[in-house]
């Protein structure tokens, strides 16, 4: 097929089956249908959302002709790179391929020929491809890191004719230098993770299609709230709606994987050891932004790996009204806080010490009382209460003060004046007699 002395393998380049257990998601294949007038379809969102299943569904039932490649950590290599790409194009249209094999084995700088690579690869396109198609790159995450390639396509993108439409998945947003100009054009759409996780009535679909069960409501609730349509957390979870039907986890029981072990491989073990720091402490702040991380954790680099965390799409939700703040998914934020307890449980410590501490300067008196209590430390508790006790009672938390006192041991309680006279004053306030 390619005139380089590059070996291809075929199954890159071909669209792969489409596997019957793969729910056939109308929603986003309606979606997709909205977003074809796009040069740049986008396609991002952590392991395990269904993005490469997306894929193929729509490649199998789409009008469109279709070019495929899969890409793996071996594309890192700008002219082996090339040369799938060429070989993608040139076996759905076989009249495309000759000048740019041509070029492509005659380079001796890539950086040198870039521009010359990239203009008869588009020249070809426009003689040889007369009718509009779409491009399909997917794990594009293993090629974004190489400067050299990550330019080229994106040159390539924004040169290529209106007929030509690339579809790039990936784990991580990629930072592809022209997406800003196209962006201002309107010349790109995608989905993202929000749009890519599965809803009620396709978890309820799921269950229908593969196992013939049909979900009570209240299950599908709790199996929305323990994944968020994480669909691979689904089937890798110890949840009681995954252990009913048996074969939901047969084969990662069989091939001895699990839900930790997932996220250690493919998340946690891929990160540098900056990153893969980060993610283990931060995972014990809850929700946080680079004002907190600096407050618990000291001064570092906050906002650049908060960036960090969000392009690499690393399990991470905004919260707040302006979405500046943070979550980790739940299920990724219980892996991480079991891998840092157990790891490196001083440590671990020492952060939700000075979290609660940092929460008690904010006067966020109930955040800083779960850690405390969670920590089994009354002491830390009582000295809690009796700061907040005034303020709690001015605002009118009255309930949740009496929950605190009325937990608390009786002879704590008695030993320290100043809760009994706290709990004097509340139990006044609530209209009640000290003495019962």
């Amino acid at each position: 097929m390619s005139a380089i002395a590059i070996p291809v393998s075929r199954t890159k380049i071909v669209i792969p089956a489409l596997r019957p257990e793969i729910l056939h998601r109308a929603r986003l294949l309606a979606h997709f249908d909205d977003l074809l007038d796009k040069k740049l379809i986008i396609i991002s969102a952590p392991a395990g959302y269904g993005k490469t299943s997306l894929l193929v569904d729509f490649a199998r039932q789409s009008e469109m002709p279709i070019c495929w490649l899969s890409l793996d950590t071996l594309d890192k290599d700008p002219q082996r790179f090339v040369a799938y790409l060429i070989s993608a194009l040139e076996l759905r249209f076989p009249k495309f391929g000759k000048l740019s094999n041509s070029v492509l084995g005659s380079l001796t700088s890539f950086e040198q020929d870039t521009e010359r690579l990239i203009s008869v690869f588009v020249n070809e396109i426009d003689s040889q491809i007369d009718e509009h198609f779409a491009l399909i790159v997917d794990d594009y995450q293993f090629v974004d890191g190489v400067p050299s390639i990550r330019d080229l396509f994106s040159r390539f993108i924004n040169l290529a004719g209106e007929n030509c439409h690339v579809i790039l998945s990936s784990r991580r947003l990629p930072t592809l230098p022209d997406i800003t100009i196209m962006v201002a054009r309107q010349q790109v759409g995608g989905f993202d993770l929000e749009q890519l996780a599965f809803r009620p009535e396709e978890i309820r679909s799921l269950f229908e299609m593969n196992y013939g069960m049909t979900l009570a409501e209240s299950t599908v609730e709790e199996l929305m709230r323990q994944t968020e349509g994480w669909i691979t957390g689904l089937h890798l979870s110890a949840s009681n709606a995954a252990r009913s039907v048996p074969d939901l986890t047969q084969a990662a029981r069989i091939a001895g994987v699990d839900l930790a072990g997932y996220l250690d491989q493919q998340v946690l073990a891929l990160q540098p050891p900056e990153l893969h720091k980060f993610l283990l402490q931060t995972s014990l702040l809850e929700e946080f932004d680079a004002d907190l991380c600096e407050a618990v954790l000291g001064v570092g680099s906050w906002k650049k790996l908060i960036k960090t965390v969000r392009q690499n799409n690393l399990f991470v939700l905004p919260v707040g009204p302006d979405g500046k703040w943070l979550r980790y998914h739940h299920l990724f934020q219980d892996f991480l806080q079991e891998r840092i307890r157990e790891d490196e449980p001083e440590t671990a410590q020492a952060i939700l010490s000075r979290l609660a501490e940092v929460y008690k300067e904010r006067h966020e008196w109930e955040k800083a009382y779960a850690i405390y209590h969670q920590s089994g430390n009354p002491g830390a508790v009582a000295d809690l209460v009796e700061l907040a006790g005034t303020p709690m009672l001015l605002s009118e938390r009255l309930i949740t003060l009496r929950g605190w006192l009325d937990d608390l041991p009786t002879l704590l309680l008695k030993d320290r004046p100043s809760l009994l006279s706290l709990k004097g004053a509340l139990l006044c306030a609530l209209g009640e007699d000290m003495v019962r």
